[in-house]
């Protein structure tokens, strides 16, 4: 009997041993946080010809994750989870969108003010500071994400002017 019972220890040990090592689920604020990123980082191999020949696709995000404390595993398992209801994944996407619409806002406001500025400086005959002026460049607009069901999709990205 009481080799037995220390059997029986034994295993709910290692059954909690093991369910403690297998993968996590990251609550939706942040997986809405690294969903961004990802389209972020998407946005940045897109438009960088260097970076779309080097990138690993199973690579890619694993920096990503583990700036939030995750693994790949944890965010396939957490993602297979939101997916099984597609209204509550729809709604997380959805609050990616609006996230990143609100952060290229931002980014439009800054490089309107530079580009005023570099103007005011040129009318009165000065040269502007160039080194520190973002970039403008053409960007592709992946966020047009469809909802049908229990199928996800995106639509043809839009070329757009500016970041």
């Amino acid at each position: 009997m009481r080799g037995r019972g220390a059997h029986i220890v034994l295993f709910c040990l290692l059954a909690l041993l093991a369910s403690a090592c297998g993968p996590r689920r990251i609550p939706r604020e942040r997986m809405e946080s690294i969903l961004a990123d990802m389209l972020v980082q998407d946005q940045q191999i897109r438009l960088n010809r260097e970076l779309k020949h080097q990138a690993d696709t199973s690579l890619v995000y694993e920096g990503i994750f583990q700036a939030y404390g995750y693994d790949t595993d944890d965010f396939l398992y957490s993602l297979s989870y939101y997916l099984e209801d597609p209204s509550r994944m729809e709604k997380i996407m959805g609050s990616v969108a609006e996230s990143l619409e609100k952060e290229a806002k931002e980014v439009g406001k800054e490089v309107d003010f530079r580009q005023w500025q570099e103007r005011m400086l040129r009318i009165y005959g000065m040269q502007p500071d160039t080194t520190h002026l973002p970039r403008q460049t053409s960007a592709l607009d992946t966020l047009a994400i469809r909802f049908s069901g229990d199928s996800v999709w995106m639509e043809k990205p839009v070329l757009t002017d500016s970041l």
